[in-house]
């Protein structure tokens, strides 16, 4: 039975991927300095995280058909504490870069089966209300765990973030034990190689999943690079962790009224053109940054007022993405839902490094003019997904 406590902890569970971001990122500059590294190492931390916290979902999906949910959401739990425990006693940055993929492994458990306890244990109309109420939930942790990781690393280091992320997975374990029911009871027993590697062929070769998963990924993509190449920037500015995490946390607030409007909305206007005017609004606030870095505009309102117009393009764009590239893969949406999750955060992870590797610890300009083609190769997709949603 899934009563509304329960529901909360699934909550938390699925915003166990953000968590793991947010809280952490104010404290990157002060890990940088604890263990005498360059950015690009640094930049690491995140990077391993994100991928192992999207290839993580492809496995513990297909894991969790065979030994059920709570199992793997309790194991998701456990990785997440165990991993941050060991890490306020790392000897050094290679240690922790492979607790960070730990970390990440079970931030995709806990997300996964979140998602999927839901989808067992309610008909499709409910699950799709209880869904959008966690997501409600989730869009909330970015704002919270900003600030929060800015306060913490002000008062007691980078070390403080870690004790909370023990904190955090200690309570998805202990619940998903007592708590939290098995939805899964018709497990199956064993899996053909050769199917699931047809139903993943069959979703990689369609055209309208890909180009709605490209711009999906791009928009998500940029949203968890900006955890990595904005502190450098912020620090420029002279801007306190704290502080930091308060004008970042201007994304989240962007994402929930985008949210918002886009349930209001989505029934009157479409998925399509939704997605068109989302990335639109993202193209348009990072060409805004670009123009007034260019022009010595030094406020950090100047970064965060456009951050918050991404953020509620983002609202528009990475659920109707998401619900338009599975819905065209037929039977096998369930392995795009996979695939779905695992290529959005990936993709954090990878163009975060690739934006670093390229300098951008050093200059906000690189970032921004990679940042910006990126938004423009969202828009142009968008606006081909239209088109060929017309002729269809």
């Amino acid at each position: 039975m899934i009563n509304n406590f329960t529901l909360f902890i699934l909550a938390l569970a699925n915003a166990s991927v953000v968590v793991g971001m947010g809280l952490l990122t104010p404290s990157i500059l002060l890990i940088k300095s604890h263990f005498s590294a360059n950015a690009e190492v640094v930049q690491l931390l995140l990077t391993y995280y994100m991928i192992a916290a999207g290839l993580g979902q492809l496995i513990f999906g297909t894991l969790s058909d065979i030994y059920g949910r709570k199992p793997i959401l309790a194991l998701g739990g456990f990785l997440f504490a165990a991993a941050s425990l060991l890490s306020i006693v790392a000897p050094d940055l290679i240690y922790l870069l492979i607790l960070r993929t730990l970390q990440g492994l079970g931030a995709a458990a806990c997300m996964s089966m979140a998602r999927v306890i839901i989808t067992d244990s309610f008909k499709k109309a409910e699950a799709a209300e209880k869904l959008s109420l966690m997501t409600a939930i989730m869009v909330i942790f970015p704002l919270i765990s900003l600030i929060l990781g800015g306060f913490i690393a002000e008062a007691i280091g980078w070390m403080g973030v870690m004790y909370i992320f023990v904190i955090f997975g200690l309570i998805i374990f202990t619940f998903a034990f007592f708590k939290i029911p098995e939805s899964k009871l018709d497990r199956v027993k064993n899996l053909s190689i050769n199917h699931i590697y047809l139903s993943y062929v069959t979703v990689l070769q369609n055209s309208k999943f890909l180009n709605l998963m490209l711009i999906s990924s791009i928009q998500v993509g940029v949203f968890f690079s900006s955890f990595g190449f904005m502190p450098y920037e912020f620090d420029r500015l002279g801007i306190s962790p704290l502080e930091f995490g308060f004008w970042l946390s201007f994304t989240g607030v962007g994402y929930f009224f985008g949210n918002i409007l886009n349930r209001h909305y989505a029934s009157i206007l479409g998925l399509e053109k939704l997605i068109i005017v989302g990335s639109a609004f993202s193209a348009i606030s990072y060409l805004s940054i670009l123009f007034m870095h260019l022009n010595d505009f030094l406020n950090p309102l100047y970064i965060a007022l456009p951050v918050m117009l991404f953020g509620l393009g983002n609202g528009f764009t990475v659920a109707n993405c998401i619900i338009g590239a599975v819905s065209a893969t037929g039977n096998n949406s369930g392995t795009a839902t996979g695939v779905a999750g695992a290529l959005q955060m990936s993709s954090g992870g990878i163009i975060g490094l690739i934006i670093i590797f390229m300098g951008g610890a050093n200059s906000f300009l690189v970032c921004l003019v990679i940042i910006n083609l990126l938004c423009i190769t969202a828009f142009v997709s968008s606006v081909i997904n239209y088109r060929d949603g017309v002729r269809v």
